[in-house]
């Protein structure tokens, strides 16, 4: 039951001391950005505080990123360093732009580079073709009959264009044949060349464009252009890896600052402006506030500190965010609360009893030594695997850790009770015992759940809610005089039942104090009321009785299906026997155990989870928990992909 306290703090001061505040929250790692406005409403300043919602060091540091992407360097370490140098965004822009245009240059160049080398590459191997037929390239100028063309296109397409070729008047032959690209040339008829175009822009064939009177140049010649264009190409694709290793000291510093400027403006991505003040303001735990009080009166000597603890901003109907904080081993089991609701800031955390509630529900129920040790494995395996995430194998670990602890008590393993003495009971021959124990522990469970349902009634000073609701303390007398009258009534206890005249006297006095608790509470408290109606208000109370009872009853699942985990291994045990008779029986006697085991501990597994948290979230958290809440959220000096600033 840890929701940390928050508190809503502001600091006000200069730009450049805001900034040195906002770095060391980043360090801290514990701080998560507000409106100023909640803290300044109703102050006489909050009319004149202009906000913002943008931060223009994203695009220049995602600008900034691309440099080290297009050298093929990794981006370089981000140091969280204490000061740095004042230097405004516009001067951070201009060098940026300055690296960008440069390395932009020398892409551009590239390409014009690599467009020449094709266009020669494919000139060369053009003229080697036609060499072999005893021509030239200026043979192709002077055909007064047709014309041809040179291009790139997919290998798709270029099946297809052969294809086309077999119904169409022109010839398409392969020059280079490179992956995943193939440079061809077609010759067609000079009355065909509208339809070509045609063609070609629906295979997606780029044309080159080459002129036959360029290409009488020697063959070695255009091979020794070709060697220079390589190096001049490789010189070139190499200049951004060579300009950052020359650089690398300047533009690691460059880079550290501008992530530390954008990590900064998107702490303060709700900032607010005052004159020649910053504002920036956001939710930190209660239990930090010294240290970080101390921290921002180093930093920021001129900066003033507003704050305003979370009950008092929550009268006001502020929404806080919550935070949770539980031991190591308790805390994986907030991933099970996580997945019905986060609680709100203002309610119980049931983490630590849904743990223990969770390991003797799922124990209860899949007590087995061997198959409990088999899920521990089987998970741990999958963890390893990364086939699972870290946190839900963690919860499945401990609940085999579970099932392994109520095995022994069972003196269950893989299902047989023959094997091991039980410490407790044998569930096969113990039901007697095995079925009152699984009721008791429903009532204890529905009792604390009404107990915190009362508990979450007082913090909010709903005392009408705490006496007279069906989930209050009329509520949870009726259901324990209930439950000790049937406890009685069934262990032949008559000297300590009520007798019938005062137990439906008490029962009649118990219900109508719930069916009036709405007026008993605005008349004792004078609290506000909500009136659903006379008949709608009785059906609700007719409700909740009958939920006491289904909600009791619905444990019995906790004995019945501890007895379904026997039933299910003895059905394996007599499969394997039928089979170890017919030939080659002892495989097949195997094969079965070893099948009917992983089936047992993958869907029966399966099965008593899902139980578990049904008993959960239905009969526990249905008597308490609303849930609702906002997760907090701080801003870390790690940046996320998808952080949007």
């Amino acid at each position: 039951m840890a929701v940390v306290g928050m508190a809503g703090i502001s600091f006000v001061g200069p730009k450049e001391e805001i900034e040195r505040v906002g770095l060391r929250l980043l360090e801290r790692g514990n701080f998560e950005p507000m409106s100023p406005e909640i803290m300044m409403e109703g102050r006489p300043l909050g009319a004149r505080v202009r906000s913002f919602r943008s931060n223009r060091y994203d695009a220049l540091l995602d600008r900034l990123e691309k440099l080290w992407i297009r050298a093929g360097a990794a981006l370089p370490r981000k140091r969280l360093e204490g000061k740095f140098s004042q230097v405004s965004f516009s001067e951070l822009e201009a060098r940026v732009n300055e690296i960008l245009e440069t390395m932009s240059s020398w892409q551009r160049e590239t390409e014009r580079l690599e467009e020449e080398y094709e266009v020669w590459h494919a000139m060369l191997e053009l003229s080697n073709a036609l060499r072999e037929t005893g021509r030239g390239m200026k043979s192709l100028a002077r055909v007064p009959f047709g014309g041809f063309a040179v291009g790139t296109l997919t290998r798709d397409n270029w099946r297809r264009l052969l294809e086309t070729s077999q119904a169409s008047p022109f010839l398409a032959m392969p020059l280079i044949e490179e992956e995943p690209r193939i440079t061809a040339v077609v010759f067609y008829g000079s009355d065909f060349q509208e339809g070509m175009s045609k063609i070609f822009s629906s295979v997606h064939m780029r044309v080159i464009p080459i002129q036959a009177e360029d290409g009488e140049e020697e063959p070695d010649a255009t091979r020794y252009r070709l060697e220079a264009l390589e190096a001049k190409i490789a010189n070139y694709r190499e200049m951004p890896a060579r300009y950052i290793a020359e650089n690398r000291l300047e533009l690691e510093k460059l880079y550290s600052l501008i992530y530390a400027k954008q990590r900064i403006y998107t702490l303060a991505q709700k900032r607010g402006e005052l004159t020649d003040m910053t504002i920036l303001s956001g939710w930190i735990p209660r239990i930090d506030y010294e240290d970080i009080f101390r921290m921002a009166v180093r930093e920021g000597p001129h900066t003033m500190i507003m704050v305003e603890y979370g009950d008092t901003l929550a009268e006001r109907g502020v929404e806080l965010p919550t935070l949770l904080r539980n031991l190591p081993l308790i805390r994986r089991f907030q991933e099970i609360v996580r997945l019905y609701s986060l609680p709100a800031y203002n309610e119980l955390d049931p983490t630590f009893v849904v743990a223990l509630s969770f390991c003797l529900f799922f124990g209860f129920m899949f007590g087995d030594v061997g198959h409990g040790l088999l899920l521990v494995l089987g998970t741990w395996f999958m963890e390893k695997k990364g086939l699972m995430g870290n946190v839900f194998s963690s919860v499945l670990k401990i609940a085999g850790m579970s099932a392994i602890f109520f095995g022994l008590l069972y003196g269950s393993i893989f299902g047989s009770e023959e094997i091991l003495t039980p410490l407790w009971i044998s569930p096969m021959r113990d039901v007697n015992t095995l079925l009152p124990v699984s009721v008791g522990v429903g009532v204890l469970f529905l009792t604390l759940g009404i107990c915190f349902h009362i508990q979450n009634a007082a913090r909010h000073g709903e005392w009408g809610e705490v006496i007279f609701s069906p989930e209050g303390l009329a509520g949870l007398l009726f259901y324990w005089m209930a439950v000790a009258q049937v406890m009685a009534v069934s262990l032949g206890l008559s000297e300590i039942t009520f007798s019938t005249n005062v137990f439906i006297l008490l029962a009649v006095g118990l219900v109508l104090v719930m069916i009036f608790g709405n007026g008993l509470a605005k008349y004792f408290f004078h609290g506000e009321t909500v009136d659903e109606g006379g008949v709608v208000h009785g059906f609700s109370i007719f409700h909740a009785m009958l939920n006491f009872v289904s909600n009791t009853a619905s444990f019995v699942r906790l004995a019945a299906f501890a007895l379904n985990h026997v039933g299910l291994s003895t059905a394996v045990f007599m499969l394997a026997q039928m089979v170890e008779h017919a030939p080659g029986g002892r495989i097949y006697h195997v094969f079965v155990l070893l099948l009917g085991q992983m089936l047992i501990v993958g869907l029966e597994g399966l099965i008593v989870f899902i139980q578990t948290l049904r008993l959960e979230y239905y009969e526990f958290f249905g008597k308490f928990y609303q849930g609702g809440g906002r997760e907090f959220a701080p801003v870390l000096w790690e940046k996320k992909d998808s952080a949007a600033a």
